[in-house]
């Protein structure tokens, strides 16, 4: 006997819902901490300057709300923002946390940017820039921080995440790869390795024939000597026995294979979705310290080993949301330039062009609107304007500040404008009213049909289901029905329908929906509008019990001081209550936090759990220590993770009950509010006892 569940999804919908713990990141928006620096060294200014150019840290104490940080390495940082400034001692500072004491962390981090916000007199456009995009693209983390040196006021600065193996492993699976920094290449006469030469008189609206801006680190063709690239790219760190082997193929496919041929070979090494994401931030919000307008420089590259594939990331955006001298860009800039090839190449390309169109409508409709960001730009002010006052060294007067934030939002007015009169940009769109999800749940597994409701304003040549099978795989295109023959109504209604084949146990199905317009031009509109990063996604899984005597309870992720195991480690634990009224025997059950392996750690015999009891589970890859019982998986604090709890063989591994919950906190529990029925909420931690009532509410 099978079930169906029909599952409408809207916007961003995920296999879970996160339960956030209450930890407060160093990157708070909302948070204006004084970091205060120590020197003992009378001449530690000109120890500073001194180490500019050789980059060498001299020693300081930190202190940061309470909390001191001996040793920690202090240097300038920048070009521009330190050469620029001249005798001003606004400069740009880098702290490194663990310089003397390895392993010494701030609150998870340890390499502090604080920017001296040159040319921006309102302190604002790279924290602004950068929180927005990075709702849909690797970026970084950024806030407000005073600094104080001696116990003088440096003011306000702008506090950027470090681009290190931290912000790797928020953004990938690990850090196992390569990571670049784009940088220039000086050569004389336009011209540099691989045989691409500046026009005369420079590239249109550019910066000359050669030298800054001439394509070389834009993911250009230099050749296959190494060489070529080391000078253009500064490798930043890598675990790759070669790792300039996957950057130089990257660059062959992506500039010498034929265009009718590009696309399916360029997805296999490059994440051609996020780069094209990428372009249009840059472009729409005017960042003209980036891959676009500076044609290779200042940002970064990952090479992901888990699949191939090269990820271009943001980096530096304090020049960004103004016009400058150029006007307002146009949203295909670059497209005639080969030494910009994600521009010069994929514009060439039908699906490509049409799909980066897809994406500024989206950031126009959701990032760069007045709604979206005039009340983050009246936050920001409210938060820093007064320490911006006080600020005796800021580059700017307070009356350019004032002005400043005015021209910001100016800026998203007179962009928008400029943006909507691109003919290309304004054609009419498919309009794809809901998608849902139907499950038929069975003993043998679940069968899977999607179905799209499109509106009829706009006529469609195809609807297509781009699904991957798994975590990191590529998305696949299949061609939905509207034929009425497949559970869709009536053919030609709008209905699109596709009904997927049997999954495996345990596959994670990542899928959006994309619909192609029938106006010659192939316009294209996506549901959820910000895939390929927000997407649908659907575990494969047992069927699910109506009712379960036992449900996980609560559990901690990052447990220091709350309760030792058996052996006397404090490791992470997962709690068990028996919520029915008779003993249940659990030998023979499953937990996993790996929803590709749900049949991960089996509950030795013996096992059993009377009514109203707790039972811990120490997820500490220690499977078969003893005395206890040690799973053989850890949670991750980190990042969060989901939980099951499977019945067993002879029971057709039910799926019982599971959790999910995002970063944990130190000593900070999340488990279920009222004990055993609740929902899961941050708790005080209470192993083996009954959840009280939480201290605060998310």
């Amino acid at each position: 006997m099978s079930k169906k569940v029909v599952i409408v999804l809207v916007g961003l919908a995920l296999f879970f819902q996160p339960v956030h713990a209450f930890e407060q990141d160093f990157y708070d928006e909302t948070v204006l901490r004084t970091l205060q620096l120590e020197f003992s060294q009378p001449d530690w200014w000109s120890q500073l300057q001194a180490n500019y150019e050789s980059e060498q840290n001299i020693p300081a104490t930190l202190i940061v709300d309470g909390v001191t940080y001996e040793g920690v390495g202090v240097r300038f940082r920048g070009l521009t923002s330190y050469m620029m400034t001249q005798n001003s001692k606004k400069k740009s500072f880098n702290i490194e946390i663990d310089y003397t004491i390895e392993g010494q962390r701030l609150m998870g981090y340890k390499t502090l940017n604080l920017i001296n916000c040159f040319e921006d007199p309102t302190f604002m456009r790279e924290p602004l820039y950068s929180n927005v995009i990075r709702r849909q693209i690797p970026s970084a983390k950024a806030n407000f921080v005073i600094l104080q040196i001696n116990g003088e006021n440096w003011g306000i600065y702008a506090n950027i995440q470090q681009l290190n193996a931290e912000f790797v492993e928020d953004w990938f699976p690990s850090n196992d790869g390569t990571r670049w920094r784009a940088g220039w290449l000086m050569v004389g006469g336009g011209q540099f390795p691989g045989g691409i030469r500046a026009p005369a008189g420079g590239w249109p609206g550019g910066d000359g024939g050669g030298g800054f801006g001439d394509g070389s680190a834009a993911l250009t063709w230099l050749g296959s000597d190494p060489a070529a690239y080391e000078v253009a790219y500064e490798l930043k760190s890598t675990k790759q026995d070669d790792p300039w082997e996957s950057l130089i193929n990257t660059c062959d496919v992506l500039n010498n294979t034929p265009l009718e041929q590009l696309p399916g070979e360029l997805e296999k090494v490059l994440n051609v979705d996020r780069a094209l994401w990428l372009c249009a931030f840059e472009i729409i919000f005017h960042d003209d310290d980036g891959y676009i307008w500076k044609r290779g420089s200042d940002y970064f590259l990952y090479y992901e080993p888990e699949t191939g594939s090269i990820h271009v990331i943001q980096y530096d955006a304090n020049s960004c949301m103004r016009w400058g001298n150029t006007g307002a860009w146009s949203v295909f800039l670059r497209e005639d330039e080969p030494v910009v090839p994600l521009m010069y190449r994929l514009m060439a390309i039908g699906q490509y062009r049409q799909r980066y169109l897809a994406h500024v409508r989206t950031i126009l409709s959701s990032y760069l609107t007045e709604q979206t960001l005039f009340p983050k730009i009246d936050a920001y002010r409210a938060l820093i304007e007064e320490q911006v006052k006080l600020d005796n060294k800021k580059l700017y007067s307070y009356q350019q500040f004032v002005n400043g934030v005015e021209e910001l939002k100016n800026f998203v007015r007179n962009r928008r404008d400029s943006l909507f009169s691109n003919r290309e940009l304004g054609r009419s769109i498919p309009e794809i009213i809901a998608v849902s999800q139907e499950v038929a749940q069975n003993n043998t597994g679940q069968q899977i049909t999607i179905t799209a409701h499109l509106g009829d304003s706009v006529s469609v040549s195809n609807v297509d289901l781009y699904i991957a099978e798994g975590l990191l795989e590529r998305f696949k295109p299949t061609a939905m029905v509207d034929d009425g023959l497949h559970g869709d109504g009536q053919a030609l209604d709008g209905v699109f329908v596709i009904i997927l084949p049997d999954y495996p146990v345990g596959t994670v199905l990542r899928y959006y929906v994309q619909a192609t317009a029938n106006d010659g031009a192939g316009t294209l509109v996506f549901d959820p509008e910000g895939a390929e990063y927000h997407v649908y996604t659907h575990v494969v899984t047992y069927p699910q019990a109506d009712v379960s005597p036992v449900v996980i309870n609560e559990l901690m992720a990052r447990n220091n001081t709350i309760i030792a195991d058996p052996q006397g480690d404090y490791d992470d634990w997962i709690e068990l209550l028996n919520v029915s009224n008779q003993t249940v025997d659990l030998s023979g059950m499953y937990l996993s936090d790996n929803p590709e392996n749900p049949l991960k750690w089996q509950f030795p015999e013996g096992t059993t759990l009377k009514p109203g009891d707790y039972l811990l589970v120490w997820a500490d890859e220690d499977g078969q220590d003893e005395p206890g019982l040690h799973a053989n998986f850890k949670l991750s604090a980190s990042k969060g993770e989901t939980v099951w709890l499977y019945d067993t063989d002879e029971r057709d591994n039910m799926l019982l009950d599971s959790v999910t919950f995002g970063a944990q906190s130190t000593d900070i529990s999340v488990g279920r509010y009222p004990d055993g029925t609740g929902p899961m909420q941050v708790l005080v931690p209470s192993p083996l006892g009954p959840n009280e009532e939480p201290p605060i509410t998310d």
